[in-house]
């Protein structure tokens, strides 16, 4: 790789959702790397995917340049779930025409997820030592152990820099997952996530609101009982 960003920001502003980007690299070809860690199915990750290559879709261009000059974008997912249930160590996601399922459209976007719950014995050496690596931290070789540099490396970066989801990237986050499951669980979890983060009981109060389309009378029995229930 000739460059390397850890959590590299592309949140400009409040009305558009923007990815934070755990590992943003570009190699010697051009070629614009994501990696993220997806450690909770929260049943999106499509959805999150065609985001996050949007996001890198804005830096594989300049201006003036011919489309044919657009960069390859490449997004990673490691997740700690199967999405899709087939055991598959790794999915492809591709973009074909439609009627015809061999023939492959190359928008120069690729999109892979990586299954760290698959079984170890299809995978390679180096693929074992990584699924065991993201699984439980094991160093077994030398791949996880220059994997196990790398992250330490992309952990100091992120410690130095002060890089942290601000309150109402979290706040956003944890109140989208609560409304899309419908789960009072859920809500409640949010609730406690922004008290331990120093929101007061009106900021809170205001949040679900706004957030979660709550009257003053049911916002404020979310939060007394979700703190009650918390103490």
């Amino acid at each position: 790789m000739v460059k390397v960003n850890r959590e590299d920001d592309f949140k400009k502003n409040s009305i558009f959702h923007g990815p934070r980007f755990d590992v943003y690299a570009e190699d010697d070809q051009g070629i614009i790397y994501d990696f993220e860690m997806q450690n909770e199915d929260q049943h999106d990750l499509a959805e999150r995917i065609s985001i996050y290559q949007g996001n890198l879709s804005r830096q594989a261009l300049y201006a003036g340049q011919p489309f044919k000059k657009r960069k390859r974008t490449v997004v990673f997912f490691i997740c700690d779930h199967d999405p899709y249930g087939l055991g598959w160590p790794s999915y492809t996601l591709k973009v074909e025409l439609v009627g015809c399922p061999n023939f492959s459209v190359d928008n120069k976007e690729t999109n892979v997820i990586v299954n760290l719950k698959t079984a170890v014995s299809q995978l390679t050496q180096a693929q074992r030592e990584m699924v065991a690596y993201f699984n439980d931290g094991t160093v077994s070789g030398a791949f996880s152990q220059k994997l196990a540099a790398a992250v330490a490396e992309v952990k100091a970066d992120a410690i130095r820099g002060g890089i942290y989801m601000t309150i109402e990237e979290y706040a956003a986050l944890k109140s989208a997952y609560a409304r899309e499951q419908g789960e009072e669980a859920e809500r409640a979890k949010t609730i406690v996530g922004l008290a331990a983060l120093d929101m007061s009981r009106a900021q809170i109060i205001e949040f679900l609101k706004t957030n979660m389309e709550l009257s003053e009378e049911q916002a404020q029995a979310a939060y007394d009982n979700a703190m009650a229930a918390h103490a």
